[in-house]
């Protein structure tokens, strides 16, 4: 037979990959390795192996960063793909912050942004963190600190001044979706005010980033939304502040010292990142780098 024709049982492809047999059926479950069942065995074609472990050598040329929505990391991932590409490129998802921890410990992505409210402790995102990534080794490392706040239009028309407001019926909200850090701390806020969400007007009307919960506002079609002070800087819109929140990136403790996310992490310097806030208002970046855990 020809050796690429050969096709390979699980013992065999194991020792192939040099990984152990449990590692090669997570593989077949999550459906990421050529494979075919025939008479209730797997069996996995050497060619089809080969052409695999060629693109999982592509794959590990690439960043992906998922989670939360934030403006100034994506011009930070700009800034990197002009630097770095065609050596490397880096991706951003906006899942938000939860489902970004959910990618980084299920190895779908190799960086997590997040920036979650914990009120039990009123600790940012590491008691999520330790939740998601328990038993891993893990480092986190902060990006910026940014305001959140309500975006209303030009001059507040509905007199807007905080979160007890949204119970008026008059006032139409757009929220953030499901699993954003932004929601989690709209609900927290609502709680803290004992307002029943189902009972405030446009709670189930979602947007995925601030962008566009920023331009429902500015089109009428809500009165209010959550969002960063940036976004309102950008469109014009009026910003109530409320709070200042940490942003803080997450990967595995190992990325760091190999390439491409130590020069990914080498991006997050200071001086370059208070350049650029010049032009992002409503940030702070005096930890920018520095590892917080």
């Amino acid at each position: 037979m020809d050796e690429e024709k050969k096709l390979l049982n699980t013992r065999e492809v194991a020792a192939y990959l040099k990984i152990n047999e449990k590692k090669v059926y997570q593989l077949i479950q999550e459906g990421s390795i050529p494979c075919t069942r025939v008479v209730g065995k797997w069996l996995f074609p050497l060619e089809q192996i080969n052409l695999w472990l060629e693109e999982q050598t592509e794959l590990a040329k690439n960043i992906l960063v998922a989670g939360s929505d934030d403006p100034l990391l994506v011009s930070l991932i700009e800034d990197f793909n002009r630097e770095y590409c065609p050596r490397y490129l880096a991706f951003h998802a906006a899942i938000g912050s939860q489902r970004g921890l959910i990618a980084l410990a299920t190895g779908k992505a190799q960086v997590a942004g997040v920036h979650l409210f914990h009120p039990p402790t009123g600790d940012y995102n590491l008691p999520y963190v330790k939740k998601h990534l328990a038993g891993k080794k893990y480092a986190v490392v902060n990006l910026a600190y940014r305001q959140q706040g309500f975006l209303v239009p030009p001059g507040n028309p509905k007199g807007i001044r905080g979160v007890a407001d949204l119970e008026r019926q008059e006032i139409r909200l757009v929220n953030r979706n499901a699993g954003s850090g932004t929601r989690y701390l709209l609900d927290y806020l609502l709680a803290k005010e004992k307002l029943v969400p189902g009972e405030i007007r446009g709670y189930q009307n979602e947007r995925v980033t601030h962008l566009e919960t920023g331009l429902a506002v500015l089109r009428g079609e809500a009165d209010v939304g959550m969002g960063i002070e940036y976004i309102a800087h950008l469109l014009g819109l009026d910003f109530i502040p409320l709070l200042e929140e940490r942003f803080d990136l997450v990967t595995m403790k190992e990325n760091l010292a190999s390439h491409p996310l130590r020069d990914f992490f080498a991006f997050l310097e200071p001086e370059r990142l208070t350049l650029k806030t010049e032009a992002f208002k409503g940030y702070d970046c005096r930890q920018a780098g520095e590892q917080i855990a």
